[in-house]
């Protein structure tokens, strides 16, 4: 794959899942925008940790709402 190639791939199809993600997220559990809008805030929760908390909570979005999603008992509430 050329590095064209590539960008074209993440553009196309890996980017517009994870913001689609992101706002499903956003819906679906409201408390994460304060909890990023507090990050700019001193003495707040770890930056690193939250990341961390949210990239996990936009790739289960994506996992989960995949059209070749199967449960398989690994995840919390399937």
């Amino acid at each position: 794959m050329t590095n064209k190639e590539c960008i074209d791939r993440w553009a196309e199809y890996i980017i517009p899942s994870v913001l689609k993600a992101e706002y499903a997220l956003q819906v679906e559990v409201p408390e994460w925008k304060e909890r990023l809008r507090r990050l700019n805030e001193p003495g707040g929760e770890d930056p690193h940790k939250v990341a961390e908390e949210y990239c996990h909570d936009i790739a289960r979005i994506i996992v989960t709402q995949g059209s070749d999603y199967v449960p398989d008992g690994t995840i919390d509430g399937e």
